[in-house]
């Protein structure tokens, strides 16, 4: 359960990083929100064979997006409790924090999760872009390596989802790396509804662009052909979320917005 979980980052770590649509300034918002998470009870079960499965799960998640004027940064913690068909509880706790530059040259990142307050990860790094994407992994173990320079940062990946937020350029794939796997990218085919839709959440002020679209994404690890995870979400061009499904194949989970708190910024 808990390596899946990890998953619940990948996007997160993108929706901060969009300078312009359709070649003109778009204002990113800095923001706080919070997320109240569920399991996903219209989700057809599997036959298990006498394995526990998901029976009910509840929490929040907590997202502090902020610009730092050359780089934008993002602070996230998510807290979930899971209650298997057994009866047995599981408390997880993730923080993962990101730091992106804006031209995408460098980005530096933290993980960690614990499970029934136990350590169970601790991930610390720092990638630059250069010929290659070069990695150096801080903790748990120090390491250096490299991928190919088509492995996108967050950066890149989220501006090319934003800027084809409805077009008919709906249907695309590319790689990508943000450092909760921190040996492995990422391969991620995303499809856009090219109709958009208006929010009607009493938790929409008036400084959002209250015009979504429907995202969804597979996370595919590497070379591997079944997707890990696939993710459905409502993302609006100023890089705000109201709400997210992450399908797994065992259970689903949905996170909806209950709270958001636009943040000034000091930035030019």
């Amino acid at each position: 359960m808990m390596n899946k979980l990890y998953y619940f980052f990948l996007f997160f770590a993108l929706l901060i990083f969009n300078e312009s649509v359709y070649g003109k300034k778009k204002e990113l918002l800095s923001y706080q929100s919070v997320y109240e998470i569920s399991l996903d009870n219209s989700k057809e079960r599997k036959n298990t064979f006498g394995k526990p499965v998901i029976k009910e799960a509840n929490g929040e998640l907590l997202m502090d997006w902020f610009n730092n004027c050359n780089s934008w940064s993002s602070n996230q913690r998510m807290f979930v409790n899971f209650i298997n068909s057994s009866g047995v509880g599981t408390v997880t706790d993730i923080n993962y924090s990101l730091t992106e530059k804006n031209n995408s040259t460098s980005m530096d990142f933290a993980l960690q999760v614990k499970e029934n307050n136990l350590l169970v990860q601790r991930v610390n790094g720092r990638a630059e872009r250069k010929k290659n994407i070069n990695i150096q992994l801080f903790d748990p173990d120090e390491k250096k390596f490299a991928f190919n320079n088509d492995v996108l940062f967050p950066h890149q990946h989220l501006k090319l989802i934003i800027d084809k937020l409805g077009t008919e350029k709906n249907i695309f794939s590319h790689k990508l790396y943000e450092g909760s796997l921190p040996e492995k990218y990422l391969n991620i085919s995303t499809f856009i509804s090219q109709e958009s839709v208006i929010n009607k959440s009493k938790f929409i002020p008036k400084e959002i662009d209250n015009v979504f679209w429907d995202v969804r994404m597979a996370y595919y690890e590497e070379k591997k052909q079944v997707p890990e995870m696939e993710l459905t979400l409502k993302l609006n061009r100023q890089g705000v979320i109201t709400f997210y499904k992450y399908d797994y194949p065992d259970y689903s989970l949905i996170m909806k917005l209950k709270k958001i708190i636009i943040s000034p910024s000091n930035c030019n």
